[in-house]
């Protein structure tokens, strides 16, 4: 080898290693650079790389930093060509991609505000036009039990918000932040267009508006966190990174909910984000959002204005853990705007529905400061007000066990689909009942008693709902034809005093009604199934056993069983394998114990039964494999034993060979052969390499004694001739001949792999 194709060589594994630390990049990376001369991207730290040496990174290659996401491990910032480039060989860096310039969602056009002649409800009356959604929520009587969001903090992402309207004179704004243009100020100033902060103002008026007799939001009393993320006088286009940094801002903050009625799927720029990337884990906003919820923040997000096709939904609702809602009417009608699910990766979505077709909101651009407003983006904060209520009075809940409250009580709950998830929730019952009904007895589907109690709590019962009444409906099947128990009661419990047989069972239907008003359902989705009467707890190995003594105790177990129908009775029994004939029998016995008195003979085969009765029914257990008492005394007779298992193999215990014993009296010549069903030797046994022709008098074919499953593994036949060949299935026959005789046994042998 010359001198230069040796340095070359050398050379290769650094270059290898230099390209493997290399970040790999977006392919619409490219795109954007030929649109532009400086474009953001995120720049995605490798693992134990600090965001400061990522900020410290970009400031070196000649860009501008935008924003660091700690949740993301990644920093926006801006760069040219020439950056990129180098920041393409940056071995601090995992992935590089751009950053997401959306463009803004469709919005709907806004209704003139017809005033009507006030309700004569008196809620009605002091919430005005904005009650509706209230009502068809069912949050009335949340709100009747004084709770508004007080000590609450809630996070809304949006366009803007005019914090100097009468509507919001009492609301807590505890801070705000606009982050299109970096500054503190999220209402319009001088050169924004006039609706900039029409839609963010409109979103946060049906949470925190507080103006009687026209617009009363859900949460009045919650404390505030405005983050301004979406540039409407830019060719009305947000950055993600404003999102992202936004959330991170919230949680800084102390947000537990955080309210995103923007939904995003279209890109300026060449950068888009496919159908097939809306699967929870790819879009950067969805990720953001996730990891929100992951800190306790329920993030309730738009799912978007593209419908009515399916597939339309856009980030970041795609979420697993990001509440997303849809919108309906007044009257329950799924709007056509509303866009649909399921996920790239085949989940559900929208979560929920609420009224989003025509709602008073309060409207800085509108004449008479209000207007009726249509979109998702009008139904998400009812859910996120909802939510908040759910939070004052159970504070300690995750945004997944509040998503779950939710779908406990929705109109849709039985057949929840991607056009309005589990549909619209009823606020007061995920209030009322925040973890639903939990049955504490039966524990699991197989019960642990034949006449089982039924017994349930209620976790995080409020006590304006108490009492509670329950209607408790048990029947075989969960298409109730034949119903068992059906009752209405005010305890927690009852009992079922009819016995169930093994293997049958019930389902339950359960719900509880509020004094109040409010009721949860639990659904027949379990079936619960009867025990065995008996379990066998002794001489029960499916590998057989061998014991030495003559007169055994026999033990088993039973279920627990109320009296009536109870206590059990038992019959007992135990028979000869080869015949099935009775050794011994017991009848009526009421204890779970039983000791033999009679010997059982030595060196045969046995199994027991146990027959349990209740009443006139009656349930048999058998045990699972054989038991013998060992003689390990010189035989007085000659004899060979059925072998066991027979058929073999066994798909019941497994056993994939059968065990061959012979008691010898007398020393002398033995041969020991399977035969087929023609009488020709298909293996010989003994003599052979494990065996004289001439053997001591003894017992032959047992392991060690004692042991379940005792058998000698030289006298095992496993289906094969003497070339080491599967025979066919079918009938062969053992054949022992010693100087006192021939003998014989049948063998069925199952095949090869059965």
């Amino acid at each position: 080898m010359n001198l230069r194709a040796a340095v070359v060589w050398a050379l290769l594994p650094v270059a290898t290693a230099a390209r493997s630390q290399q970040p790999t990049v977006s392919p619409t990376l490219v795109n954007a650079l030929r649109q532009d001369s400086v474009v953001a991207v995120w720049l995605m730290a490798r693992p134990g790389i600090s965001l400061a040496s990522v900020e410290d990174l970009a400031v070196r290659l000649g860009g501008r930093v935008r924003h660091r996401s700690r949740w993301l491990r990644a920093v926006s910032a801006e760069l040219d060509r020439r950056g990129l480039e180098l920041a393409r060989t940056a071995i601090e860096l995992r992935h590089i991609q751009p950053v997401a310039r959306f463009r803004a969602p469709r919005e709907l056009p806004g209704e003139p505000v017809r005033m009507l002649a006030p309700p004569a409800a008196a809620a009605d009356s002091l919430y005005g036009p904005s009650a509706m959604p209230l009502h068809r929520l069912n949050l009335f009587l949340l709100i009747e039990q004084n709770l508004s969001g007080a000590g609450l903090r809630i996070a809304i992402l949006d366009t803007g918000f005019e914090t100097g309207l009468a509507a919001f004179a009492s609301t807590r704004v505890i801070a705000q932040r606009d982050f299109v243009n970096n500054d503190s100020i999220v209402d319009n100033e001088p050169g924004d267009p006039a609706n900039a902060s029409q839609h963010g103002t409109g979103v946060w008026s049906l949470l925190g508006a507080n103006l009687p007799t026209q617009i009363i939001g859900i949460a009045p009393d919650a404390e505030y966190i405005l983050a301004k993320t979406e540039d409407v006088g830019s060719e009305t286009r947000v950055e993600e990174d404003n999102f992202v940094a936004a959330l991170e801002w919230a949680d800084s903050l102390g947000a537990r909910v955080v309210n995103s009625s923007l939904a995003y799927r279209s890109f300026d720029g060449g950068f888009s984000y496919t159908f097939g990337d809306l699967n929870g884990d790819i879009a950067v906003t969805t990720v953001a959002a996730d990891s929100a919820a992951a800190r306790g923040i329920l993030v309730v997000t738009a799912i978007g204005n593209d419908g009515p096709s399916f597939r339309s939904l856009a980030t970041p609702a795609d979420g697993d853990s990001v509440l997303a809602v849809g919108a309906e009417d007044s009257l329950g009608v799924l709007q056509g705007f509303s866009s649909r699910g399921p996920t790239a990766d085949g989940r559900l979505k929208p979560d929920f529905i609420a009224p989003g077709q025509s709602i008073f909101v309060v409207d800085p651009v509108a004449a008479a400061g209000f207007s009726r407003r249509s979109g998702t983006s009008f139904a998400t904060p009812l859910i996120a007000g909802a939510a908040a209520l759910m939070l004052q009075l159970h504070p300690t809940m995750t945004p997944d066990a509040i998503i779950a409250a939710f779908q406990r009580v929705s109109s849709n709950r039985t057949s929840p689909d991607s056009l309005v998830g589990w549909g619209r929730p009823d606020a007061a019952a995920a209030t009322t009942f925040p973890f639903g009904i939990v049955v504490t007895s039966p524990a699991d589907s197989v019960m642990t008693e034949v006449t089982p109690l039924i017994s349930w709590t209620i976790p995080g019962l409020p006590s304006f709902a108490e009492p509670v009444s329950y209607r408790v409906r048990v029947a075989t099947d969960s298409t109730f034809n034949t119903v068992l128990l059906d009752s209405t009661l005010t305890g927690t419990e009852v009992q079922l005093t009819s016995a169930f047989l093994p293997g049958d069972g019930f389902v339950l239907e359960l719900t509880a009604t509020s004094s109040a008003g409010p009721s949860v359902t639990i659904l027949p989705a379990r079936r619960y199934i009867a025990p065995e009467w008996a379990t066998l707890v002794t001489f029960n190995d499916p590998r057989g056993s061998a014991i030495r003594e003559r007169r055994p105790t026999f033990q088993w177990t039973s279920p627990g069983v109320v009296s009536p129908p109870g206590p059990f009775s038992y019959d007992l029994s135990v028979f000869r394998v080869d015949n099935r004939f009775p050794a011994l029998q017991a009848t009526d016995l009421a204890e779970t114990e039983y000791t033999a008195t009679a010997d059982l003979d030595l060196n045969t085969p046995y199994k027991w039964q146990i027959t349990s009765r209740l009443g006139q029914d009656s349930s048999i257990t058998e045990s699972e494999g054989t038991f013998l008492v060992v003689d390990e005394s010189i035989p007085t007779t000659t004899l060979l034993f059925q072998n066991f298992p027979n058929p073999f193999p066994n798909r019941t215990t497994g056993a994939s060979t059968t065990c061959i014993w012979f008691d010898l009296a007398e020393s002398g010549r033995v041969q020991l052969d399977i035969l087929d069903i023609r009488g020709h030797v298909v293996l010989n046994l003994v003599p052979g390499m494990q065996f004289d022709p001439t053997l001591e008098a003894g017992r032959y074919g047992r392991g060690e004694s004692g042991l379940p499953g005792s058998c000698d593994n030289r006298l095992q036949w496993d289906g094969t001739d003497a070339t080491g060949r599967n025979v066919p299935r079918g009938i062969y026959l053992v054949r022992l001949q010693t100087a006192a005789g021939t003998f014989l046994k049948r063998i069925v042998y199952m095949g090869p792999g059965y």
